[in-house]
């Protein structure tokens, strides 16, 4: 895969690169008027695991999507790394944008950064999308019994196997086994118990009784919403890319309403 001259999200979206201490961090940026969303993919996943996802956004809105170290055509991969620093790393994007204001969102780990990424620079979130973005590693077991692709299909299995591939096929086994260690590191609770910045948590229901706020380790506040994927499990970009984009699409027109 060439990420320098890389297509894969269509010819709107141009790829820039910003130094980081170590390496590079790339990005893809596809033009337009506010509002902006930044969107940060999963663990071992580029920008084009979004695609299918972002496709289904409105058109009009200026999108940013931040690959993680290692990922997609940001090199090489991360050592001795954290969400905190993963969060850095979006702010400094953000700052060469030169963006005042702006949504921010992932999947899985992207929506650990998202929230962390808030707290550090509250003043210029306007909202918050975590999609499966775990309060801390316990949820999945205390709230899903470790289920994170029981309602994949087979070609849904198949394609998140092709996302991962394309990430880990650069990496050593010791570089894979490092990261996974960086979001048990991490506890978004107080965060979410102090914050007032408008946050959307969007779950797969995994088809079975839905856990409680306190499996999930949210607390009970009017500015967090929580919103569940009937029949889907960790990977709601793979499964139901339609509802996660109108779930979004929803959410930040019912921001920009507020304000």
């Amino acid at each position: 895969i060439n990420y320098d001259n890389d297509h894969d999200l269509g010819q709107k979206f141009v790829r820039r690169n910003i130094d980081l201490d170590v390496g590079h961090c790339s990005y893809l940026v596809r033009q337009g008027p506010e509002p902006t969303l930044i969107l940060i993919p999963g663990s071992f996943n580029d920008s084009f695991a979004l695609k299918e996802f972002m496709d289904l956004l409105d058109g009009k809105m200026q999108l940013v999507v931040i690959e993680l170290r290692g990922h997609g055509g940001s090199w090489p991969p991360p050592k001795g790394c954290s969400i905190e620093r993963f969060s850095l790393d979006v702010l400094k994007v953000v700052d060469a944008m030169k963006l005042n204001s702006f949504y921010i969102g992932g999947h899985s780990i992207g929506g650990m950064i998202s929230l962390q990424a808030a707290k550090v620079r509250p003043q210029s979130v306007k909202g918050v999308i975590s999609i499966e973005g775990w309060t801390s590693h316990h949820v999945v077991e205390n709230a899903f019994q470790g289920q994170i692709t029981d309602t994949l299909s087979p070609l849904q299995r198949s394609k998140n196997a092709q996302l991962r591939k394309r990430v880990v096929g650069r990496w050593s086994v010791e570089e894979i086994e490092e990261f996974r260690t960086y979001w048990k590191k991490w506890d978004g609770y107080d965060f979410l118990n102090t914050t007032d910045i408008p946050i959307l948590e969007l779950y797969g229901d995994r088809g079975r009784e839905k856990p409680g706020l306190d499996k999930l380790r949210i607390p009970a506040r009017d500015n967090v919403k929580v919103q569940w994927m009937e029949n889907a499990s960790h990977n709601l970009q793979i499964e139901c890319p339609r509802e996660v984009a109108q779930a979004c699409t929803d959410f930040i027109k019912e921001v920009e309403g507020m304000g």
